[in-house]
């Protein structure tokens, strides 16, 4: 009786391999169907790019080498660009902590409540920074200002959404019980719910400091300042050597950014 309990068992196991094969084959072909689909919709074409290589080539070459000269001259839009990305992040922070606790499922004085301002919050997050820059720029004129707008109105919802799902994560027992004890909503959002949240918050911080100082380097290219702006106008005036050390500046002012906030996540977390 055992080595038919046994025998079953191992049939059961075979058959489930094999149909979760079958199910992992199916998912397969119809991933490789939907790329193949969208690389026909796209005009992906290798033979065009093998054809196209010579001049990346040949571009490549009036690149190199880098026009260090300009450096001095970089050094104030860069500071500029860490600045935008710096009140792109601190800004924000005011309006999306409020914003997530009316959010959140477990925190909000309503569901109604909840449900109209997760819209807002995804109506931030939705539009890029990039299209907040543009429409910024025609209303309050070139400069880092409009730059700097469009990266405190994308992060309030990016960092809105970190927020409130941080916040929908916390142990419902802990606002029981401080509830069951009397104490008021506030007492329990400040004592129960944020030091449980709090060093996820501050990692979605870094994170979004993170983003928001690459966010900035781009949003030159509509004429809201930093580096992105003396790229664009090297780019626009065929000064190749000056586009590349624009490139190699800001990789290196991210990588240094990337590895200060992964000394700081590690503190926190």
């Amino acid at each position: 009786m055992t080595i038919a309990v046994a025998s079953g068992v191992l049939d059961a196991v075979i058959e489930e391999r094999r149909v979760s094969r079958r199910q992992y084959a199916i998912i397969g072909m119809v991933v490789f169907a939907a790329a193949l689909w969208s690389a026909w919709g796209t005009e992906f074409n290798v033979p065009k790019l093998m054809e196209g290589l010579p001049h990346i080539y040949a571009l490549g070459e009036r690149m190199l080498p880098p026009d260090f000269s300009i450096l001095k001259d970089l050094a104030g839009p860069m500071i500029e660009t860490l600045e935008m990305a710096l009140l792109g992040t601190t800004i924000p922070i005011f309006f999306a902590l409020p914003l997530a606790f009316l959010a959140a499922v477990n925190t909000a004085p309503n569901p109604l409540v909840s449900i109209i301002v997760r819209l807002f919050i995804g109506i931030f997050r939705t539009v890029p920074e990039l299209i907040w820059a543009m429409v910024l720029v025609t209303a309050v004129g070139l400069g880092p200002f409009p730059g700097v707008l469009a990266l405190v109105l994308h992060t309030i919802g990016g960092l809105g959404k970190f927020y409130y799902e941080a916040i929908e994560s916390t142990d419902p027992g802990v606002m029981e019980a401080m509830q069951a004890a009397g104490a008021s909503r506030f007492k329990v959002i400040w004592y129960g719910v944020m030091p449980n949240v709090l060093p996820v918050m501050m990692s979605s911080t870094l994170f979004y400091w993170e983003y928001n100082n690459r966010a900035s380097t781009v949003l030159g290219l509509v004429g809201a300042g930093g580096i992105g702006l003396a790229l664009t106008h090297a780019l626009q005036d065929f000064r190749y050597p000056e586009v590349v050390t624009c490139l190699i500046l800001i990789v290196l002012i991210l990588v240094i950014i990337d590895r200060i906030s992964a000394f700081l996540r590690g503190k926190i977390i």
